[in-house]
């Protein structure tokens, strides 16, 4: 194999996006801290970086968005394919699973991992 098609290859291999483990966060903690996200202002859907917790920060999200189904902590990204972790708005019911765009797997504590094909 030429090495530019190794170095293609391994760059889409490296780049995909999905669902996430709950052995990857501190569930309780990001639990703890959802309050200070559903509080703080928005701009359009948008919550700036100004306002997220510091628990929230280190996980280096490439956004966050507030709509009425919840909050979307996007992870990563790649082309239209989209995963991070979603925490429903009170009262919001979500049915887990693989098979639904997005799809959504309950990791614990009322968080679940988030997978948008596109």
């Amino acid at each position: 194999m030429r090495p530019i098609k190794l170095i293609i290859l391994l760059f889409l291999l490296s780049a995909c996006t999905g669902h996430y483990d709950a052995d990857d966060y501190d569930l309780v903690k990001l639990k703890a801290v959802a309050g200070q996200l559903f509080d703080a202002p928005t701009n359009g859907w948008r919550i700036e970086k100004q306002w997220w917790p510091s628990d929230i920060n280190e996980l280096n999200p490439e956004s966050i968005i507030k709509n009425e189904k919840g909050i979307y902590i996007k992870l990563d990204s790649f082309f239209v394919e989209e995963s991070g972790l979603f925490i429903p708005s009170p009262g919001t019911t979500i049915e887990p699973g693989t098979h639904a765009d997005p799809s959504y797997l309950l990791l614990g504590d009322g968080i679940y991992s988030y997978y948008v094909t596109g």
